[in-house]
């Protein structure tokens, strides 16, 4: 609905969720942005449209003159354009109002500096609807884009997808909700520019989603780079919600999705990576798993040594690092020294296939010659493949991978999975390396989740870490099984032999029996990170099957001592409540659950 006052200069905005009117008699000022679909309440009273710091003074949206105001609607959109002018500092603002007719309204602001003073001088802009937002006010929870949550400890719990080159584009949303946790706005920064120069994109949206703290939300400066044109300076995608931060990252979630095409997730042949639980990483020559007698990988006795975790679904040998550099040798001239050549290492991979096994061989992009191009290396890539049947590559260092390199190997065969060393950014390297490392770095405390295993659930990403000692390894484990990911073992660390203790050696062989047997639960599509759980130091992440056949709530206590809470179902009830995963305690009390669980530990419920 839309009601346009050019009389009084008015307009009404209002779908499903959200109400906004705005005055526009007297400079520009939003008379109110309201969730209706939560109840009868009017919020975010009386903001002025914007605030521009520049020449060393502060100009509000009342400083400035309309020029012109529009509306306009088709069956799916109704917009609103008003346009503003400071003629004296030679300063336009044009903000549009984007409805989608059902739960979202978009508020994007453009800036023109004609430079009063015939160059550009520094600006700051600031939008109150932002900086001052609130449902209730009183009582009301915000939770900045770039750390939504925090342990006791102050640490983050959603890890994000690192920036390396070029900006990653899983942005989490801001997030404010009232005292119940439940009614409240979701508001997401979009940005469609890769790059970190701030200047050369002159677009803040990416800015505005790296928020960390409430203090940088309430301050609401941010940077922009305008010039003679109008540069989209700062978007809001404002959506009303009743559901707390479950619907939030369950519609962002969808969002983020819109423009990919996993077409390469749904290949049958690339399939069989989902029903791996437990890999492993190896060199070739170490004593882990090769026989230096007979100068052959022992394939068997790495096997047997996997039994102890459940038993190995893949392994990686890992064959030149670190002798890699010490002579003219390529990485390929290392597959044909190996005793016996290439033909040996075909027979090896035959012998791991035989008992059921796959095979990653490395890449290592780092090692390239000066004749060799990307297309050489390619060639090689695929080359080695046919040589050996091997299952996989795994992508030292990278985080993308040429085409190319995807199509060269689908010439030799399909079915062969690519998986970077970090998770892949962006749009083309996201659809075509469909599994990567979730590689811990740090060794912090739990909890701590995932973010793209969330964002991106049917991008596969096992849990490794190097350097670890027990300690640390006990909360790799717990990391793994609290976000419910596979988990790589890797114990000779270039040469430095770091095991699993034998209790922890139990914790992977039950957490894969429990992983493979509720495998189609916990890799649905529509997980949810951090669901509410009322109850001191209890955590739950909440893994739901596609066809709704079942529902897992994976909590941890991050306590010394046994911790109890309850959670409301995310979806509809259900009846029953099974521990599957843990030794606490769970009790269905018709609309939700109510557990106990020991401390420093992971539980997970199975409901149907």
């Amino acid at each position: 609905m839309l009601k346009f006052d050019a009389a009084n200069q008015t307009f009404t905005m209002q779908n499903n969720t959200l109400r906004t009117t705005v005055d526009f008699s007297q400079g520009g000022v939003i008379r109110e942005f309201s969730n209706i679909a939560a109840g009868d309440v009017v919020s975010n009273r009386d903001r002025e449209l914007f605030v521009l710091e520049i020449y060393g003074q502060e100009f509000t949206s009342r400083d400035f003159a309309l020029v012109s105001a529009e509306a306009h609607e088709d069956e799916t959109e109704e917009l609103v354009t008003l346009l503003f002018e400071n003629a004296q500092q030679a300063l336009r603002v044009r903000v549009h109002f984007i409805s989608d007719r059902r739960d979202s309204i978009r508020v994007l602001y453009q800036v023109r500096d004609d430079y009063r003073d015939g160059v550009p001088y520094g600006c700051r802009f600031k939008a109150p609807l932002l900086s001052e937002i609130e449902y209730l006010g009183e009582g009301d929870t915000l939770l900045p884009p770039g750390c939504q949550f925090r342990n006791r400890d102050g640490k983050k719990i959603i890890m994000p997808v690192r920036d390396y080159q070029y900006s990653s584009d899983i942005r989490p949303p801001l997030a404010l909700l009232g005292p119940d946790g439940e009614a409240g706005f979701s508001v997401v920064f979009p940005s469609l520019s890769d790059l970190n120069n701030d200047g050369s994109s002159q677009n803040s949206n990416r800015l505005l989603a790296m928020y960390e703290t409430v203090d940088q939300i309430r301050a609401g400066w941010v940077t922009i780079a305008p010039d003679p044109s109008f540069n989209d300076t700062v978007e809001l995608l404002v959506t009303g919600v009743r559901r707390g931060w479950a619907e939030i990252f369950d519609r962002y979630r969808s969002y983020w999705a819109t423009p990919y095409d996993f077409g390469e997730y749904d290949k049958q042949d690339l399939k069989w990576f989902n029903e791996c639980a437990v890999h492993n990483f190896v060199d070739f020559y170490g004593s882990e798993g090769f026989d230096h007698k007979t100068m052959t990988v022992d394939v068997d006795g790495l096997l047997k040594q996997g039994e102890e975790f459940g038993g190995y679904d893949t392994v990686t040998i890992w064959n030149m690092y670190p002798r890699l550099g010490v002579d003219k040798r390529t990485q390929w001239d290392f597959y044909d020294d190996f005793p016996g050549g290439r033909r040996a290492l075909r027979e090896m991979v035959d012998k791991f296939h035989e008992k059921g096994v796959k095979v990653f061989l490395p890449y290592i992009p780092w090692d390239q010659g000066p004749e060799e191009t990307t297309e050489s290396m390619g060639d090689e890539f695929a080359r080695i493949t046919a040589d050996t049947d091997a299952d996989g590559w795994q992508l030292d260092t990278l985080y993308s991978l040429p085409l190319s390199f995807r199509e060269k190997c689908n010439k030799i065969r399909p079915g062969i999975v690519m998986t970077s060393q970090f998770h892949p950014t962006k749009k083309h390297p996201m659809e075509i390396l469909t599994t990567s490392w979730d590689e811990y770095w740090r060794f912090d405390a739990m909890p701590e989740v995932d973010v793209l295993r969330f964002v991106n659930p049917i991008h596969i990403a096992p849990m490794i870490s190097r350097w670890a000692r027990y300690e640390d390894k006990t909360r790799l484990i717990h990391r793994a099984m609290f976000g419910a990911e596979p988990i790589v073992i890797w114990q000779d660390i270039f040469g430095r032999w770091m095991p699993f203790a034998d209790d922890q050696k139990e914790m992977i062989k039950t957490w894969k029996a429990c992983y493979l047997k509720h495998r189609l639960i916990y890799q649905g599509r529509r997980p949810i990170p951090l669901y509410r759980v009322e109850g001191e130091n209890l955590y739950c992440n909440v893994f739901a099957s596609d066809d709704g056949t079942g529902t897992i709530y994976s909590f941890y206590n991050d306590s010394a001592a046994p911790a109890q809470g309850s959670v409301k179902f995310w979806k509809d009830n259900h009846t029953g409540a099974e521990v599957v995963l843990g030794s606490g305690e769970a009790a269905n009390t018709g609309d939700g659950l109510a557990v106990t669980v020991p401390a420093f530990d992971v539980v997970h419920v199975l409901v149907r």
